[in-house]
């Protein structure tokens, strides 16, 4: 996804994956990596990032200064206070890098990422200066069977941009084949990726990411039935234009009646009367609808994707068909 060229916010890239998925060797390979960029690295604890040796120069209470010029900060509880001093003091010149153009996040292993999202998206003071380009989650192939039993693992899965299915070196291909399908299930939206030690070209994990065309999902499993609080996918689609105030409203409405049930929601979105293709970006209640790129040759039709539990399908096509214009609303 293009970023906009007027948005002067500070890009920022989640790293989440249950214990043991390499969080910290991910983050290692994109400090080390000669691509130019300077990052503001936040981690819970000090203690628990295991930032290599030699990467630290010095360190200044909270703030420790890296060998390339980033910075690494402990959040102690407190994300939007880190947030706010990290900025001020780059502000006043009390960082030893001038400015950074990238802020890394990495989670504890048993956080769920919604909350950080939210602080990102709704936060007086940190929506205005920083944006949430990816989450990218990473799994332990070789000891996914026992993350898969944990609700906040399944929901870090549900909820990135980006998957990374590391340690395939541990795993044989028809155990790993057997893993990837899972993860498949719990999200089928986002690209995913096989790993040994987190070794990646940094370019995939840094980009901004747009939800990927239900044509690249054919032959996923999608929208199956499944057990009480089990997550499962919803797709809809449409190829005729939406009203722009009444998708607006139906939207509003499935932030309210599917709180604490859906997890993650995204798509793209053809608008009656808007030449530009518009993306649609969820997460729990949250969500905003913002232009892209024109349509050009690409299939104008809208394609939504809802990832949660207690989903009804047929209710949800109810209300996409009574955003369609002309249509009457259903009520």
């Amino acid at each position: 996804m293009s970023r906009d060229p007027f948005d002067s916010r500070a890009p920022v890239t989640i790293l989440t994956g249950w214990l043991g998925a390499g969080k910290t060797t991910l983050l290692n390979h994109l400090l080390t990596d000669p691509h130019g960029q300077r990052f503001a690295v936040l981690v819970n604890e000090f203690g628990e990032i295991g930032v290599d040796q030699r990467l630290i120069r010095r360190s200044n209470e909270d703030i420790v200064e890296l060998s390339n010029g980033c910075v690494c900060c402990s959040v102690r509880g407190d994300l939007v206070r880190t947030l706010k001093r990290l900025r001020k003091r780059r502000a006043w010149g009390l960082l030893p890098a001038q400015s950074f153009d990238h802020v890394l996040l990495e989670t504890t292993g048993i956080a769920e990422p919604a909350p950080l999202l939210r602080t990102f998206l709704v936060e007086e003071g940190v929506a205005a200066l920083y944006r949430v380009d990816s989450v990218v989650a990473l799994v332990d192939s070789a000891h996914w069977n026992r993350a898969a039993a944990e609700t906040a693992a399944r929901d870090q899965i549900a909820l990135a941009d980006f998957l990374v299915l590391n340690k395939k070196d541990l795993v044989d291909s028809k155990e790993m084949a057997l893993v990837e399908k899972e993860i498949v299930q719990l999200n089928p939206i986002s690209p995913l990726l096989k790993t040994t030690q987190a070794e990646l070209d940094s370019k995939m994990v840094l980009q901004a990411r747009e939800p990927r065309p239900l044509s690249e999902l054919e032959g996923y499993p999608m929208g199956h039935h499944h057990s009480e609080n089990e997550i499962h996918t919803i797709t809809l689609t449409t190829s005729k234009p939406l009203d722009i105030l009444k998708a607006e409203l139906w939207f509003n409405s499935i932030a309210s009646s599917h709180s604490g049930e859906l997890v993650r929601w995204k798509g793209f979105l053809n608008l009656e009367g808007c030449e530009e293709r518009a993306i649609l970006q969820g997460t729990y209640e949250l969500f905003n609808v913002a232009s892209e790129k024109p349509w050009g040759t690409l299939p104008r039709r809208t394609e939504l994707v809802f990832i949660g539990r207690n989903l009804k399908k047929e209710s949800l096509e109810r209300g996409l068909q009574a955003c369609v214009a002309g249509n009457p609303t259903i009520t």
